[in-house]
């Protein structure tokens, strides 16, 4: 789990390392799409591109007419900055609960049915938004219940859709007054996979314990809130359905069990059949 959220973080640094450029307007009302450096001995050090070559220079204080941070997207392109966020990563965790038929066995748990099919679910995604309601990113979220024997995991790609809270201060949003709250709706396919730990198995007299391992495509619905706390950070609460209905099974301690061919099979039913839950959970989300 740890690797898969160290990739994940590379990948989300990689997404914010996408910086917008700042206008510069001198005294003498010549414009400049340039990065806008240090004042050091009252001169700023600027970057700009001239013949497509990036250049450096430097601009003392008085000759700067006026200056705004991050209005173009790059230093090459005079497209303007959007108003709305172009990257969102997102950091969640809460509690899911089992809504698919599984096998709960006396001897795994002393909890209540209900209980015993509740636990821990944490998620990341990224998200890159072509316009201000439509995105497509990547998800991956974990979660866990009966003490940690039963992991479900889920890697996997899909849309994202926005819905933008009216600005009490500016109804058409030209600019972004870093209050911009909105809900989102989202859905995702990918693989799935579980592993169940000693599941207990009947043989004869005993009961032994075996470990298990599901996998199969599986799908991801969400609906939550953004409620921005500053320009870079919103406060998020999620509610998801994940289905999943693994496609290949491998019991992986049988061999050690010293079952033969031609013994009856043992009773697994009920096992890894499927990845099934609802969850609700709260977090942030970080906006480029």
């Amino acid at each position: 789990m740890k690797q898969k959220f160290l990739i994940l973080l590379l990948a989300f640094v990689g997404a914010f390392s996408i910086h917008a450029q700042d206008l510069l307007v001198t005294v003498n009302f010549d414009t400049l799409n340039c990065k806008i450096g240090q004042l050091i001995d009252d001169q700023y050090q600027i970057k700009f591109i001239l013949d497509n070559t990036e250049m450096t220079g430097l601009i003392h204080k008085d000759s700067i007419f006026y200056s705004e941070k991050n209005v173009f997207r790059s230093m090459d392109s005079k497209k303007l900055k959007t108003w709305y966020p172009v990257v969102d990563v997102g950091i969640d965790g809460g509690v899911m609960h089992q809504i698919g038929a599984f096998r709960i066995d006396d001897d795994l748990t002393d909890k209540s049915a209900f209980g015993a099919k509740t636990g821990f679910y944490a998620g990341a995604d990224l998200t890159l938004y072509v316009s201000k309601g439509i995105g497509y990113g990547l998800k991956y979220h974990y979660r866990s219940f009966l003490d940690g024997d039963v992991t479900y995991q889920y890697v996997g790609g899909g849309m994202v859709f926005r819905f933008w809270e009216k600005s009490k201060f500016n109804q058409y949003r030209f600019r972004n007054d870093n209050k911009s709250n909105h809900f989102f709706f989202g859905f995702s396919a990918g693989l799935g996979w579980m592993n169940q730990i000693n599941a207990p198995i009947q043989r004869d007299i005993s009961r032994q314990r075996i470990e298990m391992y599901a996998r199969g495509l599986s799908g991801d619905i969400s609906f939550g809130y953004d409620l921005r706390l500053s320009k870079l950070v919103s406060a998020r609460i999620k509610a998801s359905c994940f289905i999943g209905y693994p496609s290949y099974f491998k019991n992986m301690s049988l061999e050690y069990l010293g079952v033969k061919p031609n013994e009856p099979p043992l009773d697994i039913s009920g096992y890894c059949d499927n990845m099934n839950t609802i969850n609700i959970s709260a977090g942030f989300t970080f906006h480029k």
